[in-house]
């Protein structure tokens, strides 16, 4: 199997804990807070080793158009499109959330790819994108157990349609966070462009939490066990897979990048049903199988 897709699948299994951890804490800390939390510490961890890229010349074939499209791709998606997904987890759930999420980020960066990139497309790809959202409408619509709560305590009606936008345009942007930052990374050492992506994100968002007066880093209202899971989480989650998932970019191409990574949902709906006691529908399970057949014939 291609190294690039092997990264993307270990891209996948890390995103799906780290947004297990995250899922944990958006209940109790709002979404800006968590993201921005989670990217202080990808951050703190990159600039660590960031001399050590320099020494090496990592930073020698970045140019002013590189360093625009990997900076502006991490604060899109990064900083914008990952807090949109926090606030969705909140209102959907880990599993549906990041079910629909990852289908709809597969299949927007294929039709973007096709689009903007001039991929082809294959009757296998076709079927699979297909698949791809009758999955993300079953787990979406269809996922939940019959007489059950919404995750919050907004009306159950007006909660699913606030989630679904939610998790609808945080695809949208990570789809086109992917494809912008999939046309410059070839060639180029993978740790340099997250040392520039990462801290990036984090100045964005620390600006952004600074200015919002009732985020819960202004209110210092996060405990211990929250400040632990999200470390955790931006170590792990965005340090280390956003550097498997630019390898998987580099090494496999943005659509199989895309699709490697989609398979999260295989590690997320037991991590859900596990850790957040979660409940499982023959709905949303059927759901979440026919999206990754999907994906596997995009791939």
């Amino acid at each position: 199997m291609n190294l690039g897709i092997l990264a993307g699948i270990g891209s996948a299994a890390i995103w799906a804990a780290a947004s297990t951890l995250m899922a944990s804490s958006s209940t109790r800390i709002d979404a800006l807070s968590v993201s921005t939390l989670r990217a202080a510490w990808s951050a703190i961890a990159l600039l660590v080793v960031t001399p050590f890229v320099v020494i090496s010349g990592g930073f020698d074939a970045l140019d002013a158009g590189v360093v625009l499209a990997v900076v502006g791709s991490a604060i899109l998606g990064n900083a914008l499109g990952d807090t949109l997904y926090v606030a969705s987890l909140n209102a959907l759930g880990l599993t549906r959330a990041f079910t629909i999420s990852l289908g709809l980020f597969v299949f927007l960066t294929y039709i973007f790819g096709i689009a903007l990139l001039g991929y082809d497309i294959t009757v296998a790809e076709a079927l699979g994108s297909v698949l791809v959202l009758v999955g993300v409408y079953v787990v979406s619509l269809r996922g939940r157990r019959s007489g059950s709560s919404e995750p919050t305590t907004s009306p159950p009606g007006r909660n699913l349609i606030r989630g679904l936008a939610l998790v609808a345009a945080a695809a949208l942007i990570w789809a086109l966070a992917t494809v912008w930052l999939g046309d410059v990374v070839e060639g180029q050492n993978a740790i340099a462009l997250n040392a520039l992506r990462l801290p990036a994100t984090a100045l964005v968002l620390g600006f952004a939490v600074g200015v919002v007066p009732g985020s819960s880093i202004r209110k210092r209202a996060i405990s211990r066990r929250d400040h632990g899971a999200l470390f955790v989480a931006g170590i792990f989650g965005t340090a280390v897979g956003s550097l498997l998932f630019i390898y998987a970019v580099q090494e496999a191409g943005v659509g199989r990048a895309a699709v490697a990574t989609a398979i999260s949902p295989l590690f997320a709906v037991p991590l859900g049903a596990i850790f957040l006691k979660e409940q499982l529908t023959l709905w949303l399970v059927a759901g979440v199988v026919v999206a990754v057949v999907g994906i596997v014939l995009i791939s």
